[in-house]
């Protein structure tokens, strides 16, 4: 082979070298050019309001809806089972597909903090200081039944120095009232903490409840003006206590002098 073929075929070899090369490059540059296929997003699904909802409805099966949501941008606090909501009362307005919360939510009674929301249409929520002897001794607790006792002097038309011209009457407001919350002094509860070993006992002790100063109930809006006057009118009040049951009208009648007298056969002048 003559010098001059062995030249070009060396020629002929880098042409072809730079050729691969050039292809591998552009290959490897549209590689990783490409554009990457999106996974699809996992999702949950999400309790979302179905219709425009205002605060203090009572949420039914008709007011939320399932929507699927990515897991990834889902809130604190998401409900993923209509269940869990319908029965509940919302607390804040909602729109439309908005994400139903658990704090948007509260339980429909009236024993709790909520009474601005749970409170039935027509009632009012009303505070009845604890000064009677069952509340002394803290024996009326938050959900129990009871009744309303009052003492009051009324002026009497015809004077009687004995008297003053006033005369008492005992009787009956309210009955089978609930009392929704008991107010208590520094806001505490009954609890248990933990006692030294070798202290007496098992290793923990009762905390004693705080006294009570005062109870909330859920009153028609008439019924709170009453207590409001007689609260007022200085009346003496006496809570009895009732089976929670038990909210059936007990016929009582006012009692005066005249009452126990007519009743007991007592010696009258």
């Amino acid at each position: 082979m003559s010098r001059a073929s062995g030249c070009l075929w060396l020629v002929v070899g880098l042409i072809l070298a730079l050729v691969a090369g050039g292809i591998a490059y552009i290959t490897l540059q549209r590689a990783t050019t490409a554009p990457t296929v999106a996974r699809p997003a996992e999702t949950a699904p999400v309790v979302v309001a179905a219709r425009p909802i205002e605060p203090g409805v009572l949420l039914t099966a008709a007011d939320v809806t399932i929507q699927a949501f990515p897991i990834n941008i889902l809130p604190a606090g998401v409900i993923s089972n209509t269940t869990d909501a319908v029965g509940m009362v919302t607390m804040a307005s909602l729109n439309t597909g908005e994400t139903v919360l658990t704090h948007h939510l509260t339980k429909p009674d009236i024993t709790g903090e909520n009474l601005g929301f749970t409170l039935p249409t027509g009632k009012v929520a009303v505070a009845l200081t604890a000064e009677d002897l069952l509340s002394k001794g803290q024996l009326i607790a938050t959900g129990q039944r009871v009744d309303l006792f009052y003492s009051l002097m009324v002026d009497q038309p015809t004077s009687d120095e004995a008297s003053g011209g006033k005369k008492q009457f005992t009787f009956g407001t309210l009955q089978g009232i609930i009392v929704v919350i008991v107010l208590r002094s520094g806001g505490g509860e009954q609890a248990k903490s933990a006692a030294p070993l070798g202290a007496g006992g098992g290793g923990e002790k009762v905390v004693a409840l705080a006294a009570p100063y005062a109870y909330i109930l859920a009153l028609d809006a008439q019924d709170a003006l009453v207590l409001k006057y007689l609260r007022d009118a200085g009346a003496i009040l006496d809570l009895a206590v009732r089976s929670i049951a038990d909210d059936t009208e007990h016929p009582v009648q006012p009692v005066d002098l005249q009452y126990l007298i007519d009743k007991y056969q007592l010696p009258a002048q």
